[in-house]
């Protein structure tokens, strides 16, 4: 990779990362203006004007520069926080003028013409809508505003509905031409390109921006918190969502490398204190972390729990005796070694995607003026001592900084109450004498270094099939040394009964609980030395164990596998502990509306075919299961004949295949995968409705779809790139010219027998009936009218450059390989998918939506009553 940092004549910084790797550029545009630098009155105000630019420019018109991206094979977004705003495209690099004369247009063009500020007002009100009926942005609002009581971070970065719908057009105008000034942006290009050629690009498409007068903002100083401070806010919800703050530095800091060490000891990881303590050695809560974040100006370091039922004591006692534990004790050589790895290999994965590198590159540029800052990172990550994080927890963690939010169902004068307990709590808990340890000896902690080597992307898959039946398929990568694995078996949903719903849940819950040699907490703890990803999953049709690890680990990395699928003890004591979290867990989708439509949706759907199945089962069928299932489970699934695996990265093919053969001899070959169900009959329209007291109603209209091998597949997926995207169908019907939602987009979902396809939208109640009615309408047009040529052709490069983003990953290339063989799809074709989208005419769309959207549909609508 190659850096190059430079400044044009209009005070804008331009900053290059040149890597080969693959075909792909990133445009990034930086705005050193976020929402911490509005006055009162202007709350939300950068976050409109990220909504504004995608509105019109002097060039570009409504929905045209998302069209003219995504006809391109580019997807383009973008974002607004406390201390910045960034705006980014996505593309083939032959596609790079696109991506650069959109960005410009948007940063230095946009016009602001008021029919369509108005129009977009009710979006971002919508959008405000869904963040008041999510329990997480509602919970994170409570932590933040209760740590800052005066310095904007405390205000939300969407800011308030009713400054969006009071802001002229003048002030909007006024504000961007005050902040959104060459001498306070900075223009990332990240990917494949000669910079020769870029730098010329760069000076057309931006050296015309006008230098307007930066304003400069003094922001609001958050007082020094001399005491406990604490807030509540009730809301109807089944978890409670406690977080502690304690005020940590900003981003400058030498101490953040400390900080960030701490946060891992406390809350990161499987063998992290309070995760093993509140999470696996006793099911207290439903999740629990830590958390170190260092903004601009003054930062928090965070312990979230989300738990139910009457255990704030419980809770918050266990979390002060942690802290003060590590306060009078540093933490072991193990625990350093264990987050100096994790650390060092982000370095590793942070660099797989062109837009990874130049967000990476950006913030770090942003920040400390530095594009390689992370090197002098890592650099003292790998100097911390057990003393340097003990001392960061001493010096950060105190009660005179800690800051406390809650919310929950309860009153918000019971919460309080409650948090007021605090520093009691805190004062019986913390000042405990320093235990007796023994003196620690320091371990070797390796460093891990990337490897110059060829790209290999263009290397052939190679398929080799054992006697056994186990099918296995090799891709080498050796650009990065890392390596993603996955071991597929037929299974999943399908296994399970209308009695036994949750089965295949509970199984990859419960398969980490140990091995032979190792207890869970031990096996944990193994796994995470080694940076490796290493996690069971199900589904609708499989199961089995996604296996990621650099390569300087893969002969412990693929023995820690082995023994971990063929010798899980599956304790009764792991298994009860699970069952009582997937308890809380189908309590707590009552929380979430949207989880709650599909959910309807697919029971109306399918009926009690396996489709249907919610993956955690519900409370009566999780009485049902336990070890024996599980057990009986296991050995159904593992069958030699019933496992592919693929393995793409930078690996040893003779290492792999050894130990594949280890593991076939320890797999039992009863099993059999299994088969297709029966489908219910879908005769009649149906429309079900579930009343929830929420700010948005939201709405699932589907048909039965396709099988995953369905030749029609390529011409549905075409179907629904005409109808995705910002510059599709449903988001310009729907959302820019009727101001519906915030969300709408098409749903698709293909399985062994069948799938479906529809539209989904999150809306206020009132405008859920036109919400149907307008997808209807979309979907009739697919069957009445002709897409036309520039649509079709829009969609199929859309779908190609999708596909080419991608595969920029390696566990996306490894899902592709591994699947198809699965369903028995050739990969090759997916590979070379473009020759299949070429084949899609206008004519099998019109056929294929004959076919699907004239039959019986099914309505799911989960809301307030009108």
């Amino acid at each position: 990779m190659k850096q190059i940092k430079y400044q044009l004549k209009n005070k804008m910084k331009v900053l290059f990362i040149q890597s080969k790797k693959s075909p792909v550029v990133s445009v990034q545009m930086w705005v050193k203006t976020g929402s911490a630098d509005e006055k009162k009155g202007e709350e939300g105000i950068s976050h409109f004007i990220e909504h504004l630019v995608f509105k019109g420019t002097d060039k570009f018109k409504v929905g045209e520069i998302a069209n003219l991206v995504e006809a391109s094979g580019g997807e383009l977004n973008a974002y607004t926080s406390f201390d910045q705003t960034v705006f980014y495209v996505t593309i083939s690099n032959s596609f790079s003028d696109v991506a650069l004369d959109t960005v410009s247009q948007m940063m230095g063009y946009p016009t602001f013409i008021p029919d369509e500020i108005d129009s977009e007002r009710e979006v971002v009100c919508e959008e405000i809508k869904m963040g008041q009926d999510s329990p997480g942005r509602r919970s994170s609002q409570v932590m933040f505003s209760s740590a800052f009581k005066k310095h904007p971070y405390g205000l939300p970065v969407i800011g308030y509905e009713k400054n969006v719908r009071s802001w002229s057009a003048k002030k909007i105008k006024q504000f961007y031409q005050s902040r959104y000034v060459p001498s306070n942006m900075f223009l990332v290009v990240s990917g494949d390109f000669e910079i020769l050629e870029m730098k010329q690009k760069v000076q057309k498409y931006f050296a015309g921006f006008v230098p307007y007068k930066l304003k400069k903002v003094k922001r609001s100083q958050e007082p020094k918190q001399k005491k406990f401070q604490f807030k509540a806010e009730k809301y109807k919800i089944q978890d409670q969502h406690l977080h502690l703050t304690f005020k940590a530095p900003n981003v400058k800091s030498k101490d953040v490398p400390a900080l960030d060490i701490l946060a891992m000891t406390l809350g990161q990881g499987d063998s992290s204190a309070l995760v093993k303590k509140l999470r696996l050695e006793n099911a207290i809560v439903n999740s629990i972390s830590a958390f170190n974040y260092n903004p601009q100006d003054q930062g928090i370091f965070a312990i979230s729990a989300h738990y139910q039922d009457e255990k704030f004591a419980t809770v918050t006692e266990e979390i002060f005796k942690q802290i003060d534990f590590i306060q009078n004790n540093p933490p072991m050589w193990d625990e350093i070694k264990r987050a100096r790895i994790s650390i060092s290999s982000e370095q590793f994965y942070s660099i797989e995607t062109v837009d990874g590198l130049a967000s990476k590159a950006g913030g770090q540029e942003f920040y400390l003026g530095d594009a390689n800052a992370h090197k002098k990172y890592l650099a003292a990550v790998n100097k911390i001592t057990p003393q340097d994080v003990q001392k960061a927890a001493k010096k950060y963690l105190k009660i005179d900084q800690l800051s406390a939010s809650f919310l929950g169902a309860a009153d918000k004068a019971a919460s309080e109450k409650k948090l007021q307990t605090l520093p009691a709590i805190w004062k019986k808990t913390v000042f405990t004498k320093k235990a007796a340890l023994a003196k620690q000896k320091k371990v070797l902690i390796p460093k891990l270094t990337m490897t110059a080597k060829n790209n290999s992307r263009d290397q052939d898959v190679e398929k080799i099939v054992l006697k056994s039946g186990i099918k296995v398929l090799f891709k080498q990568m050796d650009d990065i040394p890392t390596v993603s694995s996955k071991f597929v078996f037929r299974g999943g949903a399908r296994l399970e009964t209308p009695e036994t719903m949750g089965l295949s849940d509970l199984a990859t819950r419960s398969w980490m609980s140990g091995t032979k040699d190792k207890n869970e907490a031990e096996l944990l703890k193994s796994i995470e030395e080694l940076a490796m990803g290493l996690s069971p999953f199900t589904g609708k049709n499989t199961f089995g164990f996604s296996l990621d690890y650099m390569t300087a680990f893969e002969d412990k990395a693929l023995n820690l596998a082995l023994e971990t699928m063929t010798e899980s003890p599956f304790t009764n004591e792991i298994i009860a502990r699970e069952k009582s979290v997937m308890v809380q867990q189908i309590k707590s989708k009552e929380d979430h509306p949207s989880t709650l439509c599909v959910r309807q949706f697919m029971k109306s759907m399918y009926g009690d075919h396996p489709l249907a199945y919610d993956s955690v089962g519900t409370l009566k069928t999780l009485e049902n299961i336990g070890r024996n299932e599980i057990i009986q489970l296991k050995e159904q699934v593992l069958n030699p004949e019933n496992l592919t695996i693929s393995v793409v990265g930078d690996f040893n093919k003779k290492e792999w295949l050894n130990k594949i053969n280890q593991l076939e001899k320890r797999m039992t070959k009863i099993g059999k995968a299994p088969g297709a169900h029966a489908l219910p009959p879908l005769n009649e329209i149906k429309k079900e409705f579930l009343e929830k007291d929420k700010e948005q109603s939201h709405v699932i209209i589907g048909w039965r779809g396709l099988s995953l091998t369905d030749p029609d597949r390529f011409t549905l997926q075409a179907i629904q790139a005409i109808l995705a995207g910002q510059g599709g169908r449903l988001f310009y019907e729907l959302r820019d010219k009727n101001s519906l939602a915030y969300s709408v987009s098409p749903l698709k979902m293909e399985s062994l027998e069948t799938g479906y396809f529809g539209g989904y939208i999150a809306c206020s109640p009132e405008k859920v009936e036109k919400a149907i009615d307008m997808f209807q309408i979309e979907f009739k047009k697919l069957i009445t009218e002709k897409v036309s040529i520039d649509e079709l052709d829009r969609a199929k490069r859309y779908l190609i450059g999708q596909h080419d983003i991608g595969l920029q990953r390696k566990s996306a290339l490894c899902n592709l390989l591994v699947f198809d063989e699965v369903y028995g799809n050739d990969y090759n074709q997916s590979l070379h998918v473009a020759l299949e989208y070429q084949k899609v005419t206008r004519e099998k769309i019109i056929q294929l939506s004959e076919s699907l959207f004239t039959k019986p549909y099914v309505v799911s609508i989960v809301g307030k009553r009108l």
